[in-house]
């Protein structure tokens, strides 16, 4: 409730905000209780506040953000604001609001706006790999390279891709694919091999691929519509790794039987559940979840979706497991992308993909801050980093680090001495052998880190919209406190005030007037006269109704519905411009004619406190919060500064 309660006082920042014109965004429009309220924060929370079904006027508005100030300064002289909650709460508010401001948000929507264009597409592709990690030597990395590029050229040359994969790849898979890694779709991969794989024509083969694993040699083997998600079901005949021959023939015989017996009519999942060597879905009669493209090997995938119809199943499928008949089951189209986008971006924020807008914006803010490193510490470093320090076992001797800064950025400095702590403290996350690159990526953490804390700490100066709303934030805190305590917490507590305050306003809880009868509707529009003639007719007879009906309805039509009941005010805007008097009133109801016969008009009563009670509560909620807001005012000083309220006003006005 709390958290609902203060997002609606603060919303996010409106669509509709634009640039203050007519007024000076930091001038005081108020003073409350000593507290100085700048005219940009009014303004900022009147058009957040926008109704286009009920515009509040600017005085009104005024009189309310006034009003919400007073409770704020209250809660500040009570100390609500020196709290460990408190803080603690202010504090979890600004970390989530600040994500937002200390990555780069145009990385995001450009990933978006990629995984949206290549959503509707699949490729197919190869590879041959050679593994290099990133802390690789200089000498180990360009070897690498190197390697890749003569592995390309021999295939550019006419070699077969899989013979060349079978010889050089790295790919522990290559023995059974042939470096064949199958369809796959967006997110599926590193993303340079995704970028790679997407952007070449088919049948092209890419210059070595730098990605955290090593280098590969990519080539794209076909590019089709994505195919959407299947549920099939299956039945398996394992064949266990380092299997010989015999056990091979075994598992494709028996796999051939149970075909046998499908094509002559048994059941695919009595046969699954009996004979099926995966037990998880033999229990489901060989059912297996929907997958799409890529989110199961390629040997099964493809033979699954290439059945057209459902109840379909295929001939005996080979796959590094076994053997596989499958059955298609149900097939669902690519769900469009407006709908999958959610899901995406909600990918993007769990993956390491996120990583990049964190680079970005670091990237940025050194350019932005004058960020540069003192070569000479830095190469002292490389050189005194030996595999006990790299490993963690051992540190710098503190006697023999120089003396200066190894980065400085926005006349910030980060001493040698900084740094040596900061290589100390960081976990050893592998032995690496190469100095350069453990240095270097340890300036690159350490700066990061630095910068993004710095960026941190201005947030409040550097942006306005961060500072009104961390000030709306902590108002609503205090607000929301204060309010439980003088308000709420009374309400549930104080029955005896609830009962008072019904009893001094039972005028306010009354019934609404009602009329009691029978209601006759005839359903042919032009049958005004028939339906008044028939009620002169049959209308003062006991057993009108039953002459009423004979007269117009039939076993194949129904003209006239009679209905009796209670109708009260407002609820229908015809029948309330009919007098409300005992009789009979001939009128038009939804365009057909009809005739009331009111029996009984009902006046206004007193409810019961049991019937009222939920607008009891809620009514005395407003009379203790109009009195506690006039004590307010008597007890603290309000100045609102006329000439830069009717600057505001004019600005407001042209909205």
């Amino acid at each position: 409730m709390k958290i609902r309660f203060i997002l609606t006082i603060i919303a996010v920042i409106s669509s509709f905000y634009k640039c203050p014109a007519q007024y000076d965004d930091k001038k005081v429009l108020m003073t409350v209780a000593g507290r100085d309220v700048e005219a940009g924060e009014f303004v900022r929370m009147y058009r957040k506040s926008f109704d286009p079904s009920y515009k509040t006027g600017i005085k009104e508005y005024l009189d309310q953000f006034i009003a919400f100030k007073l409770k704020v300064a209250e809660a500040l002289e009570k100390g609500y604001d020196t709290t460990k909650a408190f803080h603690d709460e202010l504090s979890g508010y600004r970390r989530q609001l600040a994500r937002s401001y200390l990555t780069d948000p145009g990385i995001r929507e450009d990933l978006l706006a990629k995984a949206g264009e290549r959503y509707s597409m699949e490729v197919s592709a190869s590879h041959i790999f050679f593994s290099c990690r990133t802390d690789a030597s200089p000498e180990d990395t360009l070897k690498a390279w190197k390697k890749a590029l003569e592995t390309r050229e021999r295939i550019m040359n006419g070699e077969p891709f899989e013979k060349v994969a079978m010889e050089v790849s790295d790919d522990r898979s290559v023995r059974i694919n042939g470096g064949n890694i199958g369809y796959f779709t967006v997110f599926q991969m590193v993303r340079p091999f995704e970028d790679t794989a997407f952007t070449l024509p088919p049948g092209s083969v890419s210059m070595p691929v730098r990605t955290s694993y090593g280098y590969h040699i990519i080539r794209v083997n076909n590019k089709r519509p994505a195919k959407g998600k299947i549920r099939v079901a299956h039945i398996m005949k394992a064949i266990p790794q380092g299997s010989d021959e015999q056990n091979v023939i075994k598992a494709e015989t028996e796999i051939n039987d149970i075909y046998s017996r499908l094509k002559a009519g048994e059941s695919f999942s009595r046969l699954a559940a009996e004979l099926s060597d995966h037990k998880e879905s033999a229990k489901k009669g060989g059912e297996m979840n929907w997958f799409g493209t890529g989110e199961i090997i390629s040997d099964f995938a493809e033979p699954a979706f290439a059945l057209k119809d459902t109840g379909d199943f295929t001939k005996p499928v080979r796959t590094p497991y076994g053997f596989h008949i499958i059955k298609l089951l149900e097939r669902k189209p690519l769900t469009p992308w407006a709908e999958i986008k959610p899901i995406f971006e909600a990918r993007i924020n769990q993956s390491d993909i996120d990583a990049l807008g964190k680079r970005s914006f670091i990237s940025k803010l050194k350019k932005e801050y004058g960020f540069s490193i003192n070569q000479e510490i830095r190469d002292w470093f490389v050189k005194n980093a030996d595999s006990s320090i790299m490993s963690g076992k051992a540190r710098f001797y503190s006697g023999k680090i120089p003396e200066g800064n190894i980065f400085t950025f926005a006349c910030r400095s980060f001493t040698a001495k900084d740094f040596a702590s900061f290589l100390e403290n960081r976990p050893a996350r592998y032995n690496s052998k190469n100095p350069g690159y453990y240095i270097d990526s340890s300036i690159d953490a350490a700066s990061s880190e630095e910068i993004e804390k710095y960026e941190d700490s201005v947030l409040e100066n550097k942006y306005p919209d961060f500072r009104y709303l961390m000030a709306e934030f902590h108002d609503g805190i205090l607000l929301f406190d204060i309010s439980s305590e003088k308000i709420w917490n009374r309400i549930q507590d104080d029955t005896a005030g609830l009962r008072n305050y019904y009893m001094s306003n039972r005028g306010k809880f009354l019934s609404l007037k009602s009329i009691e009868g029978r209601l006759y509707t005839f359903t042919d529009k032009s049958g005004k006269k028939r339906l008044a003639s028939a009620f002169r007719k049959f209308g003062n007879l006991p057993d009108c109704d039953e002459r009423m009906q004979k007269a117009f309805n039939t076993a194949k039509d129904t003209l006239l519905r009679i209905s009796e009941g209670k109708w009260s005010a407002g609820n229908d805007p015809d029948i309330d411009a009919l007098p409300w008097t005992p009789g009979i009133h001939h009128f038009v109801r939804g365009g057909f004619p009809s005739v009331m016969r009111i029996e009984k008009v009902n006046e206004p009563v007193s409810l019961t406190f049991n019937e009222v009670q939920a607008e009891v509560i809620s009514g005395y909620q407003d009379w203790l919060t109009d009195n506690w807001v006039k004590q307010l005012k008597e007890k603290y000083y309000v100045k609102v500064d006329s000439a830069v309220y009717e600057e505001v006003r004019k600005e407001l006005a042209d909205d």
